[in-house]
């Protein structure tokens, strides 16, 4: 999951953007996803099939996995596949024939995700897994007891790809130039290190309020 740009404004006094960071902000493209999770009655099929997790590379989701045996509170996980589960699907929506490069794609990949009805993401998920369990058994329209969709246009921070990404020294990054302060004002989130991680966001939250106090 990305985190939210943060940002601090001391006063309204702001100098002239400088291009070279207007540009740097303008690279900063989101990955978008679209998290699906589908309430099954059992996993039945599953089991006879021997999975628990499936890579689709051409399907309509990449992945799709049942929930981790994870226990907490009053909750108990599944125990059989006589028992309810939930399956985590994943769709990352670039459109490799929007352009050469993963900024171009993810770009165009957000406007299919934005524009896609929840009808047609919903006959998605349940064509996809009939066609993946049906030889175990499965029948989405008696298995699926519900399904819950997060769309994400604006996903995960970009980050470097050595295979189409021009090679940077160091301080010269796109995320390094972009976070620079500007004026009173200091960048922190996770677009600012170019990771999508929860720990690079705290980091430079650290890094932030460092420039501004020190």
């Amino acid at each position: 999951m990305d985190h939210i740009a943060t940002a601090r404004l001391v006063d309204h006094e702001q100098e002239p953007v400088v291009e070279p960071q207007r540009e740097a902000l303008a690279l900063a493209v989101k990955v978008p996803i679209l998290y699906t999770n589908v309430l099954l009655r059992d996993w039945r099929a599953w089991k006879k099939l021997g999975l628990a997790a499936v890579s689709s590379p051409g399907g309509y989701h990449a992945i799709s996995i049942l929930d981790f045996p994870v226990s907490l509170g009053g909750y108990e996980f599944s125990h059989g596949p006589d028992e309810p589960i939930v399956v985590h699907m994943e769709r990352f929506a670039a459109k490799p024939d929007a352009g050469p490069t993963p900024r171009e794609q993810y770009r165009a990949g957000r406007y299919e995700l934005l524009s896609t009805s929840f009808e047609t993401m919903e006959r998605e998920i349940r064509s996809q897994l009939a066609g993946t369990l049906g030889s175990g058994g499965f029948d989405p329209a008696r298995d699926i007891a519900a399904i819950t969709v997060n769309r994400w246009a604006h996903g995960y921070a970009y980050w470097h790809n050595p295979l189409v990404d021009p090679d940077y020294e160091d301080g010269q990054y796109p995320h390094e130039i972009g976070r620079q302060r500007f004026g009173r004002i200091a960048i922190a989130n996770s677009d600012a290190a170019g990771r999508p991680t929860i720990d690079a966001a705290i980091d430079q939250a650290h890094r932030a309020v460092g420039e501004l106090t020190g």
